[in-house]
């Protein structure tokens, strides 16, 4: 029964409460204990391409614009306001007066410095290609022109103009991605000049930033701390004064530290352990909402036998998708053969079977295996996680007893893990992939040619063609008509494997305030404050967390 299992596992006894572990906080009124899941592959805006180092990002550096915490709604934030032309193409943003952590000025071309920066091909940036939006940046991440030439400009220190290679309808939701953050040139500037490796410029004896916090120590696969930003534009509106961000990549040995308060709140890259789901949900503490993410197996499509289309298909269709996330992930997932999330701002998914293990077998046969054995063995890579363990075991077994192939699974730690995915070191491996805006394009970009993020090798000259012709559409029902014949002529390849949209199911203590449910599961710590006053004990199991929208005196508030 759960109570006793979770009793050992925890270390407490069954109580008569509400709240699963602790109810109060073990530190003071301004401090907050979060985990990260694990180390961040990097912590520089036009670099960093993982949740670990993206949940620092947002919340060390200030863009342009910010996210609402809960409609995720673009809001003023460096820049106060902005200017659009006619024909969607030129925007002239006008920023306010503010400071990098050192006290130096923060003005217009330190964006230009960063925009440039994220499409120059000596970057290389997985994420080069957020900069295609700007006018030259394509041909400039494929070494075809200079990084001058990008069409960013500070018009003075505090007007920026850019101009799009075309209209973009989700261009300011888009802007509140860490990879548009301002980099600050004159850091970099000075490393080179005392010789010192640039990558070094983010460490905590180096890093000069411009948002709520500011890192002031890096243990390695220990903790990170980070303190109140005080030159931060709107510090005065920041509660916490410090945030102890921990990385512990097991999710039952986080539970265990949230039962015990080391925690009050897991964090946004923590799942909770599937096996205790169902009777976690009965908690006051647990919230669920949906979550703009999608799980999915990348192919490597280079080497045999995944390199034959017809193979990849069989493997796709040979999974049970729904016994996956009735019996195995067990959180509100939906089960899905397609790779953008049905309903996303208008678009309607493809029908495509979720489970089909006829079809499967006969695709086989077609790709030149009629016999099992004669297909080689299959490895299924995944990252250090009991979550993803037991997804990549539940395929292992339906692989096997489907098409009666062998499978060996292969866990590596989160940096490795993502190394050999770019390097395409693997042959099946898992990844998680969360909308950086409300638009198809986010997940159908991932397949393009140029995308750094592209880990099949798959590349389909038509694919991109029909991408491009898409976001030159001005008629929203034609645009979405070209998106779904691009997603459609891409799973007919299958170069990867779409297995479930995500929903967010979290823990929370009843004393941390200001975390908004919201579909990309941005939680801004500026907006978070402790308060150990009773609330209403309404339960709101399934739902977003039961928190102050946004306090008056907030940021989003003022900005707006």
């Amino acid at each position: 029964m759960f109570c006793c299992a979770l009793a050992l596992l925890t270390g407490c006894q069954p109580a008569e409460t509400d709240f699963f572990g602790t109810t109060r906080p073990r530190h003071g009124p301004d401090e907050l204990w979060i985990n990260n899941a694990g180390e961040p592959e990097w912590l520089d805006p036009n670099k960093c391409a993982d949740g670990n180092g993206g949940e620092i990002l947002w919340n060390t550096f200030a863009g342009l614009v910010q996210a609402h915490p809960a409609t995720l709604e673009p809001l003023p934030e460096i820049a106060t306001h902005w200017d659009i032309s006619a024909d969607g193409l030129i925007y002239t943003f006008h920023l306010r007066p503010s400071e990098w952590s050192d006290g130096k000025p923060l003005t217009a071309h330190d964006f230009v410095y960063s925009f440039r920066r994220l499409v120059d091909p000596v970057t290389a940036s997985r994420y080069a290609t957020n900069g295609h939006i700007f006018r030259g940046g394509a041909a400039i991440s494929r070494g075809e022109a200079a990084p001058e030439t990008l069409a960013v400009r500070a018009l003075d220190d505090l007007t920026l103009e850019v101009t799009l290679e075309h209209p973009v309808p989700y261009f300011l939701q888009f802007l509140t991605f860490y990879s548009f953050m301002p980099i600050p040139q004159h850091v970099l500037e000075d490393l080179v000049a005392r010789g010192i490796d640039t990558d070094l410029w983010t460490r905590p004896e180096h890093v000069v930033c411009n948002g709520a916090y500011r890192m002031t120590e890096w243990r390695f696969r220990q903790r990170m701390v980070f303190e109140k930003n005080p030159r931060y534009w709107d510090a005065k509106n920041v509660s916490l004064a410090r945030v102890k961000l921990s990385m512990v990549e097991s999710s039952t040995t986080a539970l265990n530290m949230y039962a015990a308060g080391e925690f009050d709140w897991p964090g946004s890259n923590t799942s909770l352990p599937a096996e205790f789901m169902d009777e976690l949900s009965r908690y006051e503490d647990f919230h669920r909402h949906p979550y703009l993410a999608v799980y999915f197996y990348w192919i490597n499509t280079r080497a045999p036998p995944l390199d034959n289309p017809l193979v990849r298909r069989a493997l796709s269709l040979a999974i049970d998708r729904e016994a996956l996330v009735t019996h195995v992930t067990r959180a509100g997932q939906i089960p899905s053969a397609t790779l953008v999330p049905d309903g996303l701002a208008g678009y309607e998914a493809i029908a495509l079977p979720l489970f089909d293990p006829d079809q499967a077998r006969q695709l086989l046969r077609e790709a030149g295996y009629p016999r099992p054995e004669d297909l080689p063995v299959v490895t299924l890579s995944y990252n250090t996680s009991e979550g993803h363990k037991q997804v990549a075991e539940a395929i292992q077994q339906m692989w096997k007893k489907e098409l009666g192939i062998r499978v060996d699974l292969e866990n590596q730690e989160w940096k490795v893990f993502l190394a050999n995915a770019e390097q395409m070191n693997f042959q099946v491996c898992r990844m998680g992939w969360t909308g950086d805006y409300a638009d198809p394009f986010t997940f159908l970009e991932l397949l393009t040619t140029d995308c750094g993020n592209n880990h099949s090798a798959w590349s389909s000259p038509d694919y991109d063609a029909l991408l491009a012709d898409a976001n030159r559409e001005s008629d929203t029902r034609r645009r979405l008509a070209k998106l779904r014949e691009a997603e459609s002529l891409m799973l007919q390849d299958q170069p990867l494997i779409p297995l479930y949209v995500y929903t967010r199911s979290q823990l929370i203590k009843p004393y941390v305030r200001g975390i908004e449910g919201n579909h990309q599961d941005r939680h801004p710590w500026k907006h978070i404050w402790i308060d150990e006053r009773p609330r209403n004990n309404e339960r709101k199991a399934a739902t977003a967390p039961r928190t102050e929208a946004c306090r008056p005196a907030t940021t989003t508030a003022e900005a707006a």
